[in-house]
């Protein structure tokens, strides 16, 4: 019962903002802060699905300068757990079959969010290079999960290496993120909070990104990701 009242609380908050959401977006002429928009809008859903999020390291991060944002992925509600924390500025790279769900194709194209087919290694290839423009046009950070797909169980995947070639090709550093593994205790049918707990590590600065390969950088990364975990 508590559930099914939470879901029909979610319908009714998107079927409400999502119109108004997307003529702001379409309005607002600091294109690369649409994301950050959305995300004041919709981390609402964890206070619907009864999540607290607790942040940890990001009031430590030097404002106005790009990052790549690498973080784990577990659950769905990984996106709303972001949204408590995405600073503005950021666009998130998703997985291009997203690009086509209802409501939220649309508004990741609203936001300014880039898309990237796995599945294509010319086409891979050619994401990437839009993404380094983005960065370099806009002074845009990035925001990715480099699993690649959701990690139901112990530990972290492998990262694939697209987002670490981006940050030594541009010179930019890398912040850590880890979401911690709660997210997937989320219970939608209990009245009591859920805790989870989302921290950004010390940044890797472009020095040291510049003395690793895209391999070793990956799993230099996924390293100091896994080492936080679980997080209470």
């Amino acid at each position: 019962m508590i559930a099914c009242v939470r879901w029909l609380l979610l319908v009714m908050f998107v079927v409400v903002t999502f119109p108004f959401l997307c003529v702001l977006l379409l309005l607002n002429p600091r294109k690369h802060n649409n994301l950050h928009l959305a995300c004041r809008a919709y981390r609402w859903v964890n206070r619907i699905f009864g999540v607290q999020v607790v942040a940890a390291g990001f009031d430590a991060i030097a404002p106005g300068r790009p990052y790549i944002y690498v973080a784990n992925h577990q659950s769905n509600h990984d996106a709303f757990i972001v949204a408590q924390v995405l600073p503005p500025g950021t666009v998130i790279v998703a997985k291009q079959s997203l690009r086509w769900l209802p409501l939220v194709g649309q508004l990741y194209w609203l936001t300014g969010s880039l898309f990237i087919d796995r599945s294509n290694p010319r086409a891979s290839i050619k994401s990437l290079r839009t993404i380094a423009r983005q960065v370099t046009q806009h002074n845009t950070s990035i925001w990715v999960f480099p699993e690649g797909t959701r990690n139901p169980g112990q530990g972290v995947l492998p990262f694939k290496s697209g987002a670490f070639r981006i940050a030594r090709e541009m010179g930019i550093g890398i912040i850590p993120v880890t979401i911690s593994c709660t997210v997937r205790a989320i219970r939608h049918n209990r009245l009591g909070p859920t805790q989870v707990s989302i921290t950004a590590h010390r940044p890797i600065e472009a020095d040291l990104v510049a003395s690793m390969d895209a391999k070793q950088l990956a799993s230099y990364t996924r390293e100091v990701i896994s080492n936080g975990l679980p997080i209470v």
